[in-house]
């Protein structure tokens, strides 16, 4: 229920107000000004009912007061007077008041101009909030976000993200801006389940995101979000697209670090963009801190490679039985024994490891190639009965180990990767891998 702060030093008139207006309104009562202004120090209401003549301090001096309090100021404020002056009633409207009501005041009458007042505030903050959201993702605008950051209300140190998709164009070059917009819809809900918070994400324009993450220090931390928003958006982007497209949109992230309470938004902003070009230069779909130093490119590749696997149990722990998505054809077997093996571990309470082994260097493109092969013989050779392993397009294989902790699914790794070092020629080709633990029921 919306709240009313009547100012009125005659006691009658504070009564018959309330008993009018308790109906609608909540209504809180000072019989001067120096107890309204003690008032407002603790409540903020909707409305205040403002009687010019009071001793000590009248309406006009108590509302200048109000307009001159930052946190008061947009408080709509309605004089009350007995007067029939209009010289009183012209200054009221001039000064900024809503509205001017006579006393004594028809109960009729002063509800029905206290609902319109009421009324058009309410218009005016949904307006004021449509202003501030960009009108198809309902993401802040690039504006309202730099206001909120500027404002101080996350004055602690932080990360500032700049995301932005890879292909997008092609998307409405393609297949139009009806499936492009709807790729920004679905990246905008996404972004705001990983962050959590709705003020926290901003649509800077066209495909470029902006994201600010407060209270953080370590840049591992910030790594395992990144992840997630770069996993989970090309995972959901993928299943939308999977019926049209025969390309990949992936998604870049430059990331500038805020080290104290002030906030440059244009410095954190220029850093994280620097960081971005960084990724977009080394084939895009990553992520990159900006740094004063020289970048890895080694260490931006390995850092990266984590992604994949975060993206691979997205799709083998997805519960739906549609097709479409990168690997889904490829996969939907494998996906069952994954979902098998999750409800093994729930009734044993065992964990499982996932372990996404990639082929790096001049790996030919056909799916069966000698060293796919290779890699293949050297898994086999290596599992358990029970664990489970399949090829992952033309350079990649993901096993499942079965009841292994961490440190057991790094051992068997390990080992086939040495297998298959041995087994091949090549210098330039380089086995790596990524493993994560999965809890039992976590699909």
């Amino acid at each position: 229920m919306k709240e009313i702060l009547m100012v009125d030093d005659v006691a009658t008139n504070l009564v018959c107000a309330a008993e009018v207006l308790k109906t609608s309104y909540k209504v809180s009562t000072a019989k001067s000004g120096r107890l309204a202004l003690l008032m407002l120090e603790e409540m903020k209401p909707d409305l205040i009912l403002l009687d010019i003549n009071m001793p000590g301090m009248d309406g006009f001096e108590l509302y200048e007061k109000i307009k001159d309090n930052a946190e008061w100021a947009s408080i709509p404020v309605v004089f009350l007077t007995a007067e029939t002056d209009m010289a009183n009633e012209a200054k009221c409207i001039e000064m900024g008041a809503m509205d001017f009501i006579r006393k004594p005041f028809d109960p009729e009458v002063m509800l029905a101009r206290i609902d319109r007042i009421m009324s058009i505030q309410d218009t005016k903050k949904e307006l004021e909030f449509a202003a501030k959201k960009d009108p198809l993702t309902q993401l802040l605008t690039r504006a309202s976000f730099e206001e909120y950051l500027v404002s101080g209300k996350d004055t602690s140190k932080g990360f500032f993200l700049l995301l932005d998709l890879d292909n997008f164009k092609a998307v409405n070059d393609n297949y139009g801006h009806i499936i492009g917009d709807s790729v920004l819809v679905n990246l905008a809900r996404v972004f705001r389940e990983v962050v959590g918070f709705d003020d926290r994400v901003c649509r800077l324009g066209g495909d470029e995101f902006a994201i600010f993450l407060p209270g953080l220090e370590e840049k591992e931390e910030v790594k395992g979000i990144v992840r997630r928003l770069i996993a989970s958006s090309e995972f959901e982007i993928g299943e939308l697209l999977s019926d049209y497209s025969d390309f990949k949109v992936s998604v870049s992230v430059g990331i500038s670090e805020k080290k104290d309470s002030t906030f440059d938004f244009q410095l954190l902003y220029g850093n994280a963009d620097k960081a971005l070009y960084f990724v977009k230069q080394n084939g895009k779909r990553g992520y990159h801190f900006f740094e004063n130093e020289e970048n890895d490119i080694n260490t931006f590749e390995e850092e990266n490679a984590k992604i994949d696997l975060m993206q691979l149990q997205l799709l083998i722990s997805e519960n739906d039985d549609k097709d479409g998505g990168a690997y889904k054809v490829e996969y939907e077997g494998f996906k069952k024994i994954y979902r098998f093996v999750s409800r093994c571990m729930d009734r044993k309470n065992q964990d499982v490891q996932i372990v996404l082994f990639s082929l790096e260097g001049d790996v030919p493109p056909e799916p069966n190639n000698e060293y796919l092969i290779k890699l293949s013989d050297s898994v086999a050779s290596s599992l358990r009965r029970g664990d489970v392993a399949t090829e992952c397009g033309n350079s990649q294989y993901v096993v499942i180990l079965m009841d292994a902790n961490d440190d057991n699914g790094r051992k068997v790794a390990d080992r086939i990767k040495v297998r298959f070092e041995k087994e091949i020629s090549n210098p330039l080709i380089k086995l790596t891998y990524e493993i994560q633990t999965v809890k039992g029921g976590s699909n």
